[in-house]
């Protein structure tokens, strides 16, 4: 859990589009929205990943044709939550 966490704190906290778009990042978004979209960790497809620099980020998972908005709260503060994109 303490990996996943520095991890992602790197993470939004660069902001980087390199980076967030690493296959080790893209994973990682994969396996926190699973719990989310009720998919299986590779069934979730992860675009528009976001980062900022206090730790916080968005990113969207696509699973079973439906969008699920997807956030990281503040590295002080790691909460994470997805919910259904409204179209």
């Amino acid at each position: 859990m303490v990996r996943i966490y520095v991890f992602a704190t790197v993470l939004f906290m660069t902001g980087c589009a390199a980076l967030t778009n690493s296959p080790m990042v893209i994973n990682q978004l994969k396996i926190r929205s699973a719990g989310f979209t009720g998919c299986a960790v590779d069934a979730n497809a992860i675009t528009n990943v976001t980062g900022n620099a206090d730790g916080s980020g968005t990113w969207n998972a696509t699973c079973q044709n439906k969008v699920y908005l997807c956030s990281q709260g503040s590295s002080n503060a790691p909460s994470y939550s997805c919910a259904v994109a409204v179209n």
